[in-house]
Parts: C-alpha cells; structure tokens; sequence
C-alpha cells in the first residue's frame, strides 16, 4: 500500500532502532508483554502514533483466550498511561489477523473501531486503514481510548467463534 515497513524483533535495539526511524508503530506484539515492552520504548515513542492491534489475555488450557489480563481497564489504556507523550489509537483488536489487512474478503462488510485521545491520530489511522482496503463507512470511532476496554473484552468471544466455526477469517461488525 505504499508504506515503508519495518519490523523489530527480539535482537537487543532493533525495537529501540525501528520505533526511533518510524512515523507510526504498530504493537502486534502478544499482549501479555506488549507493556513492559513498549514503556522500555518511551523515549523512542515520545510524540509518535501507536496503533495497538494487541489483546491481553490469560489462554485456557486450549491456548485460545480465557481471561483479560486488566479486568476494569485495557491494554490501550494502560499503554496511554505508560507512554503519556504517546498517541496510542486501538483498532483491528476485533478480528482474526487476515483481515486487518484484507477486509474485503469476508462475505459481509466488515467493522474496525477506533478508541483513542487524540483526534488527529485517529484521523491518520483512519487514512492508514484506508490504504490497507478499510472504506470509510466500515470504521467506526467510538472514542476516548477508555472504549477499548469494549473491544478488548470482546476478545473473549472469539475462543467460542473458533471452537464454532473453525480458525476462519471474520471481524466482530456491527449490523445496521
């Protein structure tokens, strides 16, 4: 889509190294380590957008999610709070990982929402999933980065979607 892509992994300072050359950082990490990872990042993240696509769970025996690791709060909120300097937005929590970047697949139009603080880094994420096949009209804001604690619990849906229909690409939407 046009957008340089740079991806860290667990060698010392690659993550400090992308973070500090990027305009945008995506968490994709598990999210049960996603903050401690990201405040390491502080500095590097000081005045960047953060999209967090993460959820913070406890698995089930299963492996599949069974428990959210901040009950009452979020995982996004909890990174806000960590990296105050930070535009953390939430969205694409609410669906299986091939269709944040290929929404049109699915048979229905799919939803992603959007909780954060900031309007303009909302606005650039919005312009974000738009290259990546997201139309206007699927993206919902839902506000302050407090709404993610909806989207994140829904995570706890999912387990009973798999078991139900197999590891199949959907999105939780919203029918209108």
């Amino acid at each position: 889509a046009g957008h340089e892509v740079r991806v860290a992994d667990r060698t010392p300072g690659a993550a400090a190294e992308a973070a500090r050359t990027a305009q945008i950082v995506i968490n994709a990490t598990p999210g049960a380590g996603s903050l401690d990872r990201l405040a390491a990042l502080r500095e590097e993240l000081r005045g960047k957008i953060l999209i967090d696509v993460s959820n913070a769970t406890v698995d089930g025996p299963d492996g599949l999610p069974a428990a959210l690791i901040y009950p009452g709060s979020s995982l996004a909120e909890q990174l806000q709070e960590a990296l105050p300097e930070t535009r953390v937005v939430k969205t694409l929590n609410t669906m299986l990982f091939p269709v944040m970047t290929a929404p049109a697949t699915l048979t229905q139009t799919p939803e992603a929402f959007l909780s954060g603080e900031d309007r303009q880094a909302k606005q650039t994420v919005r312009e974000v999933l738009s290259t990546l096949g997201w139309r206007s009209e699927w993206i919902t804001d839902l506000g302050g980065i407090h709404t993610a604690r909806a989207t994140e619990a829904a995570i706890l849906f999912v387990p009973h979607i798999i078991r139900s229909n197999g590891l199949a690409p959907f999105a939780i939407t919203i029918a209108r």
